[in-house]
């Protein structure tokens, strides 16, 4: 019998090939490729090169002028050196790193630094629209308040700094591309391969290095100067040009998204390289306002922004530095740990008695992976809990600070109502109520993406009452009580608390197979979308609206009123989370998703309520533009919830 397989003129056939892509004959687009990651990062390498060189060139340049273009003020010097080596110093160290083939350590350096170098880029927008109340004394210091215009260095600056977070795209990519190769995140003890660098590296150092991050957060929008200069005015950064505001909250989110997805990260060499670049950019804008005060003479200090900035920034960098060492130490002891056992068995086994049972190789491997899930069922419950009680905590301090005074007034005063605490006491009990069930292992992986919108509403609140204190303490005699720090240190906690859960949602998904990547529910982000949009909508106008004591209509700020102040701001990272919530949910697991839009809903739902627990302020409140679009939003929410509860059951 002639075989299939040959051909008629007697050669045999040669196998066709099935693509596996379906039939359509394309391979997968993402396919490892080492020698094209590398020529990326060293593209990104050499943006971020003339990047900084365009940074550091800016006060050669002349940054600003005068509006009749005579003359242009001259800058620090001091100043302008640590900020031009600073502006190049993360994509220095990216060129040894490309040269040794180590493409996803440069490429995380780049990524870190082009995060926070985006809201540099905007901080420079405000040399066109308030140049003399910009305070950058590494570009200029204005030494009469006459108007200034920009200059060929302010064009240098902006340039360069969007080059260097272009760099950082680029560099974001390249670590991509590297973790398609085989080895990333591997390790020599089989425990920590694929694990979080927040959990290889330990407690400690992930604590400290979210520590650093909140700090330099913070600091980002406490005063960087404190001046007796009549030129150099010093406003709250809140109340400042818009451009100043919003730069200094893109810079605080990138160096919060940085530090999180250093930690998330699987490979700890990345995660260093992330959290040095991010560090390294950081100084050279909190550094060089340090050291600009330093440099300015008796009536210009600097502030507790720029050295408590500083401190936050060199700690991110010193923890990146470590992250490396500290995962070689801890993965080398987890090594002989294991080691120990195997290497007294051939004793024991040799004195084994004739007869006896020695348990089979299939046996110990079941004893192994049974033994490896126990332990990783303990490590998520660790985080569930330390998320869980931080976030009772945090709901403690809320409402104690509602309870107690905010303001410190004279005895013989009369105390006013914040009616603001009323929401706090809400969102610290709707906090509560989600942290308890992270404490029981049973309902905690469910509750736990509910937790991770919640914790948002505590700084939304605080930020409410803040506002009712900054303008209370213009008032001689008045400033904030202990309701006031208490609520500060709730809203702080309160990160801390969404940091956690964020720790532990990555624990979670080490233990979940994904082999398959999830797909995009488009049903959810449609529904979700438009409910998402519609909060953000109400969120931006006022609840309410009517007359004050004095007679005078009021209503609530809107996003349209510049400069945004503590309340609108608070309002706006409460839109933000509902945003990114509903994305994430429409690519989560059903279970999950569920719970991200559920909290999400519950989350507008506490601002829904500010309307009749505030609306006492005014005398015969109405309602406002923005109660129809937060209902509507709401019931958005909630119908893509129930969306993906129906697609589960199926």
């Amino acid at each position: 019998m002639a075989s299939s397989t040959r051909s008629p003129d007697g050669r045999r056939a040669e196998p066709e090939r099935i693509p596996s892509s379906g039939g359509t004959g394309l391979t997968a687009v993402e396919e490892p490729d080492p020698a094209r990651a590398r020529r990326g990062c060293v593209l990104a390498v050499v943006l971020g090169l003339v990047g900084g060189v365009g940074v550091a060139s800016a006060p050669v340049l002349h940054a600003v002028r005068s509006a009749d273009g005579v003359a242009a003020p001259s800058a620090i010097g001091a100043a302008a050196l640590w900020a031009a080596v600073f502006a190049v110093a993360a994509p220095v160290l990216a060129v040894p790193a490309v040269l040794a083939r180590r493409t996803a350590v440069a490429g995380a350096l780049l990524a870190g630094a082009g995060a926070v170098s985006l809201g540099a880029a905007v901080l420079d927008t405000q040399l066109w629209t308030d140049a003399i109340d910009a305070n950058r004394l590494e570009l200029f210091r204005p030494e009469t308040a006459a108007e200034l215009a920009a200059g060929s260095g302010a064009y240098a600056a902006l340039a360069g700094h969007l080059l260097i977070a272009f760099a950082g795209l680029l560099g974001m990519v390249a670590v991509h591309r590297e973790s398609l190769m085989d080895g990333y995140g591997d390790a020599r003890s089989s425990e920590q391969v694929g694990r979080a660098t927040g959990a290889r590296v330990g407690f400690l150092p992930s604590a400290v290095a979210v520590v650093a991050a909140v700090v330099l957060v913070g600091a980002l929008f406490a005063p960087a100067f404190v001046s007796e200069d009549p030129v150099i005015l010093v406003p709250t950064v809140v109340e400042s040009d818009l451009a100043a505001s919003a730069g200094a909250g893109v810079l605080a989110a990138a160096v919060l998204i940085v530090v999180a997805s250093a930690l998330a990260s699987i490979s700890p060499p990345v995660a260093s390289g992330a959290l040095v670049g991010a560090g390294l950019a950081a100084l050279g804008v909190v550094g060089t306002r340090l050291v600009a005060g330093l440099a300015a003479g008796e009536r210009i200090q600097p502030g507790p922004g720029a050295v408590w900035g500083t401190v936050g920034a060199g700690v991110l960098v010193l923890v990146g530095v470590c992250i490396p060492m500290v995962d070689r130490a801890r993965d080398t002891r987890i090594l002989k740990t294991l080691a120990t056992p195997s290497s007294s068995a051939p004793a024991q086994g040799g004195q084994a008695k004739k007869g006896a049972v020695t348990p089979s190789a299939k046996g110990v491997a079941k004893a192994a992976l049974r033994a490896e899930a126990a332990a990783a069922r303990a490590r998520i419950a660790r985080w569930h809990v330390a998320a869980g009680t931080t976030g009772i905590v945090t709901a403690v301090l809320a409402a104690a600070g509602a309870l107690l005074p905010v303001l410190d007034i004279p005895a013989d005063a009369v105390r006013p109502d914040i009616y603001a605490t009323r929401v706090v006491l809400v969102a610290a009990l709707v906090l509560v109520v989600g942290c308890v069930w992270l404490l029981l292992s049973e309902f905690a992986s469910t509750v736990r993406p509910a937790v991770g919108v919640l914790w948002v509403t505590i700084p939304f609140s605080v930020a409410s009452v803040s506002q009712s204190v900054v303008l209370a303490a213009d008032v001689p005699g008045i400033g904030a009580g202990i309701g006031a720090a208490l609520l500060w240190c709730a809203a702080v906690t309160a990160g801390v608390t969404g940091v956690l859960t964020w720790f532990a949602g990555s624990a979670e998904r080490e233990e979940i197979d994904t082999s398959e990547e999830p797909s995009t529910s488009i049903a959810v982000l449609a529904v979700g979308g438009l409910g998402a949009v519609a909060a953000f909508v109400g969120l931006g106008l006022p609840l309410f609206h009517g007359t004050d004591a004095r007679g005078d209509d009021y209503a609530p700020a809107s996003f349209a009123e510049f400069p945004w102040n503590l309340d609108v701001w608070g309002r706006v990272l409460l839109g933000v989370a509902v945003v990114l919530a509903v994305i994430v949910a429409s690519r989560a697991r059903p279970a999950r998703a569920v719970a991200l839009l559920l909290g999400s809903a519950v989350v507008v739902g506490v601002y829904l309520l500010s309307w009749p627990l505030t609306a006492a302020r005014v005398t015969d409140p109405s309602m406002g533009a923005g109660v129809v679009p937060t209902t509507v939003g709401i019931v958005l929410i909630a119908a893509a919830a129930a969306l993906t509860t129906r697609s589960r059951n199926r």
